[in-house]
């Protein structure tokens, strides 16, 4: 049974574990530390606060900094500020203060902090699966799953290269994940055999799937991911945007090569010219139909597939959208009814686009 059932589930790891490699809790608490005497942070001072301050070799290599920012940014502990400089969120701040007050209380805050990082999840998940696992078999049989999602993902212009293990390659798994399982009390290690504590099957037990709020910044393709990741198998989703350029041409193309169940895509968009050169390049597709529409006023940004995910976000199908910007939007590993009936009636009232 794969652990990692989808593509945007295989962004997600990748995108919100993107550079962490190691963990020892004192590291990270001091850093914790830092960051609450300072509020505001850049990632040159959280780089040379980790460089003066940890007794981690690896936290001496120039970049950590921006890699640890990353990685609380995507734990709420933090958000962006200006330029490179981040600053405590409520929900951080909050943590803090409860880890403040009870030192004792300190591994439940820390669980409530990388309760719900998701890498940390599907590692546990693996775990919980295969009753006890070595390392080696990890890294070998996770981080093959990994490599395949990465793969597909660079195919589909998510990711920059493929046939990516990380984060479940062997060095990250005994460097990161093992410690941080062990410090918050989730995994027993014996023997070269890792096992869940009771802690850990309770963890994973409560952890319930369901529809995610996507925040990404530049560089980070979560939302590109959610989009593709509706296509992969759908046979007749829509695809609702403004506006649209090479970027969604690029992402069909490759879609109608991997996904051999698609039949028709229905798209529905602004009646600009430019929508209708990308309309008329993708409709030269010979494996599927494109059914173009338009609705004048459209602001809406929707990819659906009924009997499957859907993403619905701010993000325009344009590449400054999808890779540059702050973007926020919701991914449905479902497609909620209320979802279905809003595309239904954009198809209703929108008209047929003649793009030739």
């Amino acid at each position: 049974m794969p652990i990692i059932s989808r593509p945007y589930y295989a962004a997600k790891i990748y995108f919100s574990s993107y550079g962490i490699a190691w963990f020892d809790v004192d590291t990270f608490l001091k850093l914790l530390n830092f960051i609450e005497s300072k509020k505001i942070v850049s990632t040159n001072e959280m780089d040379s606060f980790l460089k003066k301050n940890s007794q981690n070799p690896f936290a001496k290599t120039g970049k950590e900094g921006h890699y640890f920012a990353r990685l609380l940014w995507h734990l709420g502990i933090l958000v962006k500020s200006s330029g490179r400089e981040y600053r405590i969120s409520s929900y951080g701040q909050n943590l803090l203060t409860q880890m403040g007050e009870d030192t004792e209380n300190r591994e439940n805050v820390l669980r409530t902090i990388f309760k719900k990082w998701y890498p940390l999840i599907v590692f546990l998940r693996y775990i919980d699966h295969k009753g006890s696992a070595s390392p080696k078999v990890i890294s070998s049989e996770l981080g093959g799953e990994m490599k395949h999602w990465t793969s597909i993902l660079y195919q589909l212009g998510v990711l920059k290269r493929g046939n990516v293990a990380k984060p479940y390659n062997k060095f990250v798994v005994s460097s990161l994940f093992i410690p941080l399982s062990v410090d918050l009390g989730l995994i027993d290690k014996g023997n070269n055999k890792i096992r869940l504590t009771k802690d850990g099957e309770r963890l994973i037990r409560d952890y319930v799937e369901s529809s995610d709020i996507i925040r990404t910044m530049p560089g980070d393709y979560t939302i590109y991911a959610g989009i593709a990741d509706v296509l992969y198998d759908a046979e007749e989703p829509v695809i609702v945007s403004p506006w649209i350029n090479g970027t969604v041409e690029r992402l069909i193309t490759v879609i109608g090569s991997i996904n051999k169940e698609l039949s028709k895509i229905i798209l529905v968009v602004r009646n600009t010219q430019k929508n209708k050169e990308v309309i008329r390049r993708i409709s030269k597709t010979p494996s599927f139909d494109i059914e173009p529409r338009y609705y004048q006023n459209l602001h809406s940004k929707i990819t659906t597939n009924y009997q499957g995910p859907s993403i619905e976000s701010s993000a325009n199908l344009l590449v400054t959208s999808l890779k540059r910007n702050y973007e926020i939007g919701t991914y449905y590993p479902r497609t909620p009814e209320e979802l279905a009936l809003a595309v239904e009636e954009l198809i209703s009232i929108s008209k047929p686009l003649k793009t030739f």
